[in-house]
């Protein structure tokens, strides 16, 4: 029996496919027994509203990020120095 094809098989990985294919299946509530298109259902109701908002999270954490660090190179800057007796 030819086996060559197996030869990059990880059958771990190949599992996962399978069991969040099911997860998928459960979730699209049919029950006609039909996995055809059930990525594009998957991307476009749940993983594409989700990253979509992902993104938008992480352009407004960066955002505030620069500004913070603005602030602070501001503070930092109009810090003037007071001259005491000690000095």
């Amino acid at each position: 029996m030819e086996t060559n094809y197996l030869a990059g098989w990880d059958a771990k990985t190949e599992q996962q496919k399978a069991d969040f294919m099911e997860h998928m299946y459960k979730c699209s509530g049919r029950t006609n027994g039909l996995f055809t298109g059930l990525w594009e259902q998957f991307c476009l109701k749940e993983a594409g509203p989700y990253c979509r908002q992902m993104y938008f999270d992480r352009i407004k954490a960066i955002e505030e990020f620069v500004r913070l660090e603005k602030e602070k190179a501001s503070a930092d800057n109009a810090e003037e120095f007071v001259a005491t007796f000690h000095d």
